[in-house]
């Protein structure tokens, strides 16, 4: 079922319950349950998202309730935290490869599947609330293996988008995990110091190449 949207009204803090105003005016009753794990309680005019069932007592109640998106959102822990690792592990990244040529291509190549691993997790966002065709899942853990998982880690707590659901939260860090290995194998195997040379000396190749066509500038 399509979720609806609709402002909160009444809430009665002390007794955990109030009512949703949805878009036709109707008044629909919902309890702090409806609202799963929360970090802060709900308030009045808070906008939600939100199913509906029937209930005896009610006629109908509110369920699987989520807040919308705020600004202020950014400033939750839930999100400052992920920032922080995405940042550390560039940071990091950037410390190790910077003098490599290769560091010119492997750079954005990374970020542009972040980039696309978080687009994928708001689209599939928007696809589960309006019960459309979902990205799926092998997909989003393919992405974040290949280095988009720093976009993942964003947009998960960002859009509030499979933070809780299992199996897909273990599968996801064990990816993040094996991701981080295979990365710091690269780095730091002696065994991969060939590579290391080839891919270096593959990317001086390239990176002269485009300087001769004047499509860069500066040393190479």
């Amino acid at each position: 079922m399509k979720k609806q949207s609709g402002t909160l009204q009444r809430w009665d803090d002390a007794r955990g319950f109030g009512f949703i105003v949805d878009r036709k005016g109707r008044d629909i009753f919902v309890h702090i349950t409806a609202f799963g794990k929360i970090r802060s309680r709900p308030k009045d005019g808070d906008k939600v998202l939100f199913r509906v069932e029937p209930d005896a007592a009610k006629g109908v109640r509110a369920i699987d309730v989520e807040r919308c998106w705020r600004p202020a959102h950014l400033l939750l822990p839930e999100f400052l935290l992920p920032l922080l690792v995405v940042a550390v592990f560039y940071g990091a990244f950037w410390l190790f490869f910077s003098k490599n040529s290769f560091w010119f291509f492997l750079a954005p190549l990374l970020i542009f599947i972040a980039v696309l691993t978080f687009i994928l997790f708001g689209l599939d966002k928007r696809a589960a609330l309006n019960d459309r065709q979902r990205v799926p899942e092998n997909t989003l853990h393919l992405l974040s293996l290949a280095g988009g998982w720093p976009g993942a880690l964003l947009a998960r707590p960002l859009f509030r988008h499979k933070t809780r659901k299992q199996p897909f939260r273990t599968i996801f860090w064990l990816v993040v995990v094996i991701n981080i290995a295979l990365v710091g194998a690269f780095v730091f195997s002696f065994q991969a110091a060939p590579l290391r040379d080839w891919l270096d000396g593959q990317a001086l190749s390239w990176l002269i190449t485009l300087k001769e066509w004047g499509w860069i500038r500066g040393p190479v």
